[in-house]
């Protein structure tokens, strides 16, 4: 069994090719189970939540934007507080990442992906309040597919300079992923649907970071969304 084989089909996968009718057809519902507990499960570990709690005496979820996410991390308790949560947070999209590769390949990897953000989102140890879901779908991108991380991070990095909005870039890049993906597909892959399973997902993930960010989305619109300050491109005022 070489690597390859693992990485696009997973030990399950490479298991049900082997199996005919129900067998087969088992083994790959396993394998989808164990992708989505797995994502879930792991991605409701908040260390946002765990981290304020245990260095600050306090739920982030109660202070900022209300947020247990890296944003909200660096804005209320600075710098560490915020690494930590990103490094948290990503190892978290790691593992469900690499639970789904191992279980189910390329596909595996992406509904892993897609249950790591709704646990993060909706976490069930913490009453289904958690972040918004942006970091762990950058991570998870970065994992399955690095060409359409590096093109949504470009969109993220040209609206976050043109906004100085991190919602409005999280918005948009999170509504042209699955465009990217498909076009990603097309160019290098044959054709757009050869992306598979994974346009749907895209498609669900992008709606659920919109969700996350329906009171930006409002404030936005009203004019009141705060502002970050670039350092190397704003320079203060004398």
């Amino acid at each position: 069994m070489e690597f390859r084989q693992i990485i696009e089909s997973g030990f399950l996968g490479i298991a049900a090719t082997g199996k005919s009718g129900t067998g087969g057809m088992l083994l790959i519902g396993l394998g989808v189970l164990i992708c989505a507990a797995a994502g879930y499960f792991t991605g409701s570990i908040s260390p946002a939540i765990i981290i304020s709690k245990k260095l600050f005496g306090t739920d982030i979820r109660e202070l900022g934007s209300g947020n247990a996410g890296m944003t909200n991390m660096f804005r209320t308790f600075g710098r560490s507080a915020g690494l930590l949560t990103l490094a948290g947070d990503a190892g978290k999209t790691v593992i469900s990442v690499a639970a789904g590769y191992a279980a189910l390949g390329y596909t595996g990897s992406w509904v892993a992906g897609l249950f790591c953000v709704l646990g993060h989102m909706f976490p069930v140890y913490y009453r289904f309040r958690g972040g918004k879901g942006v970091l762990v779908c950058g991570v998870m991108l970065l994992l399955t597919d690095p060409l359409v991380f590096v093109i949504v991070l470009a969109v993220f990095a040209a609206v976050l300079v043109g906004t100085r909005m991190v919602s409005m870039a999280s918005v948009m890049s999170a509504l042209t992923m699955p465009l990217f993906l498909y076009g990603v597909y097309a160019v290098f892959f044959e054709s757009g649907a050869s992306a598979g399973i994974r346009m749907p997902i895209a498609a669900v993930i992008a709606f659920l970071v919109v969700f996350g960010h329906r009171e930006n989305i409002k404030r936005i619109k009203e004019g009141k969304e705060p502002k970050i300050r670039i350092p190397f491109l704003d320079r203060k005022k004398k």
